[in-house]
């Protein structure tokens, strides 16, 4: 069952343990906790998150001609909703505000709901907050792959204006000029006013709110 075994992607979330989404011989299976999903219907899938304790979300990062590329699991692996999420999603966040999705430049400088660079979904695909439509005079997002959640939000870099985001949903937005050297990472942890910040296997810790240098 799980020969040329490979862990497409995972999340870990305190109280509810760890999902693995895997492929193996071409189908893809979800491990959750000592439960083991098999996503029969699913030719393309990208990564996983989890919602709750009965909930996961999974989608496919896809360029277009997908109707459906996101779907909302119980705890059985039963589709509870499906959507369509946007091209060339390239992150995903969760918190009590909704599903957040980044995307890649090919979906924000393309067509449909990716323009917006970010959005919020609810867990029925119910669209509640839009960056390029709803904030005025922001940072430019060229690039949502970095994406760190806050309790109302979530952080995200303005590679362009080089700045680190946190949009709210409520359309407010603050933003902080960004050590450029820090810019393009690969990781993003937001934690009382310090972003940790890994770049090139090195990890920076950068207090913003204090206006302080990052080191490492």
């Amino acid at each position: 069952m799980y020969q040329q075994r490979e862990l497409v992607d995972f999340d870990i979330q305190e109280l509810m343990g760890t999902a693995n989404l895997v492929q193996s011989d071409h189908h893809f299976y979800i491990e959750w906790n000592e439960s083991v999903i098999s996503l029969n219907h699913h030719k393309h899938v990208s990564g996983i998150r989890i919602i709750d304790k009965n909930h996961l979300f999974i989608w496919a990062f896809t360029l277009g001609g997908e109707p459906i590329n996101a779907w909302v699991l119980n705890a059985r692996g039963h589709i509870k909703h499906s959507f369509h999420a946007g091209n060339a999603i390239a992150a995903v966040a969760m918190n009590d505000t909704g599903i957040w999705v980044g995307y890649g430049d090919e979906g924000i400088f393309g067509k449909g709901i990716s323009t917006n660079a970010l959005v919020c979904f609810s867990k029925e695909g119910a669209v509640r907050f839009r960056y390029n439509q709803e904030v005025r005079k922001a940072p430019v997002l060229h690039d949502c792959d970095v994406m760190c959640a806050s309790e109302k939000g979530v952080w995200v870099i303005s590679s362009i204006d080089g700045r680190l985001v946190h949009a709210h949903a409520n359309g407010w937005i603050d933003s902080f000029p960004m050590p450029r050297h820090l810019l393009d990472c690969s990781s993003l942890t937001i934690e009382d006013g310090v972003a940790y910040v890994v770049k090139e296997e090195q990890v920076y810790r950068w207090p913003f709110k204090d206006r302080k240098r990052a080191e490492i």
